[in-house]
């Protein structure tokens, strides 16, 4: 604490302070404790030391302390708040002085060194200038003016830590080391790209990043298929909104006429983006194995799933089939089939056993579900073969039909001989089985 008579004063720190190129500050503070009748000073630098070379400011040392001596002791709290004010004028005029000086050891053609490297590492890395340190250079490096700009480059391939300069006007060259700070890596572009283009992983080269940036490409993988947007430039750092979703879609290389063969090698792939891409041109490749055009189609075409007949097997009429006629195998049968398929197509005869046409089916149809119904195995009248399971042994008898019957229903029959009625289970045509 510092005391004036009985007014008791909080410690007075006399500070000023003077911005220097590249952020170098000089720090000068005066501590002023009465109670200890002490004076202290200190002097710093971000990248100098106070020290010889500041004979101007060592000169006005003995009058700066001796106003500061007789403030403290004889100067009450009215008279010492003025008197600090011209203190701080003197120490900026003093301070003015020190960085003339370190202004005069940081030459010109230094000073334009550090410039360069900044510009080029920031270029180089995308990291923003403010967010890299160019390190203390010695004293004793002698760096030439170069009428033209510097030559900078990473001199290790897995290190970001040093630059190599070099003067193009001479043989001149130097290694300073530098710190990016706050950074995470990132991707940046290894050439310049156009706007619709798709990019692999070689396109990219791995960056450091300060976390300042956002939306940023971590990785090429999470752009894979994705379409450019944008132009973009060697050396920018790759952005998330930069690509958008895409998909491949099929173009054809030739005239293709109507029923002719569309095959893999008649198409090229492109990518599209899916807000463009119409949703019939997303099909699999595999429909071009055995496809035939719907239409008649032109060199540059983009195919569409409508534009191919697709070859499939199918269950197809071969004769015409009346309404209520049973499905068999001298009326269909398994043939290939080109365009496009119902959902409840059948594909197998088996699909169709035991079935009857609802409908009338024209010759050469496919066959569907929806055009059949399960036909009668049994009819009112019929004779029915009843089969009936004693051990191992398997009794049968002719019976007579009382209703109608179909797979798996149950039907009532009628034994001539006895009179008597059962049960059955419908099991084929003309045939049931005890229960």
């Amino acid at each position: 604490m510092c005391w004036c008579g009985k007014t008791s004063l909080p410690q007075e720190i006399c500070k000023t302070s003077a911005k220097l190129r590249k952020g170098i500050n000089l720090y000068i503070f005066i501590n002023i404790n009465n109670n200890l009748r002490k004076i202290s000073l200190h002097v710093s630098s971000t990248y100098y030391r106070f020290g010889k070379g500041l004979p101007l400011f060592l000169a006005g040392l003995p009058i700066m302390l001796s106003i500061c001596q007789y403030c403290v002791t004889h100067c009450c709290r009215a008279y010492f708040r003025a008197m600090q004010k011209f203190i701080i004028i003197l120490l900026s005029l003093l301070a003015s002085a020190a960085v003339a000086e370190v202004r005069h050891i940081m030459t010109k053609s230094k000073v334009a060194m550090i410039e360069d490297i900044h510009v080029w590492v920031a270029n180089e890395t995308g990291i923003e200038s403010a967010y890299i340190e160019v390190l203390a250079l010695d004293r004793r490096l002698k760096v030439p003016i170069c009428s033209s700009s510097f030559d900078v480059s990473f001199p290790y391939s897995k290190s970001q830590q040093t630059v190599r300069v070099k003067c193009p006007d001479s043989e001149w060259f130097a290694y300073v080391g530098i710190r990016l700070k706050n950074n995470i890596k990132g991707l940046a572009y290894r050439y310049s790209h156009k706007v619709g283009e798709t990019l692999t992983q070689g396109a990219f080269k791995s960056v450091l990043v300060s976390k300042t940036n956002k939306n940023l490409v971590t990785s090429a993988n999470d752009i894979s298929n994705m379409l450019l947007v944008k132009d973009v430039v060697k050396g920018e750092v790759a952005r998330n909104n930069h690509f958008i979703d895409s998909v491949m879609v099929a173009n054809l290389k030739k005239d293709v006429l109507k029923g002719d063969a569309i095959t893999l090698d008649d198409v090229y792939y492109e990518a599209k983006s899916t807000t463009t891409a119409a949703t019939g041109t997303l099909f699999p490749k595999a429909l071009l194995k055995n496809a035939t055009a719907a239409r008649d189609l032109s060199s540059g075409s983009i195919l569409s799933r409508s534009d191919l007949n697709i070859r499939n097997f199918i269950l197809t009429s071969t004769k015409t089939i009346s309404r209520g006629q049973r499905l068999n195998a001298r009326n269909a049968k398994i043939t290939a089939f080109y365009g496009n398929l119902p959902s409840d197509v059948l594909y197998s005869l088996d699909d169709g056993r035991q079935m009857e046409a609802i409908r009338t089916i024209r010759l050469g149809q496919p066959l569907r579900a929806s055009d059949l119904r399960p036909s009668l195995m049994i009819k009112k009248g019929d004779m029915v073969i009843l089969s009936v399971q004693s051990g191992i042994l398997t009794i049968t008898s002719t019976m007579v039909a009382l209703g109608n019957g179909k797979l798996g229903q149950q039907v009532t029959l009628l034994n001539p001989e006895s009179n008597e009625e059962v049960r059955g289970l419908v099991t084929g045509i003309g045939r049931a089985s005890s229960f």
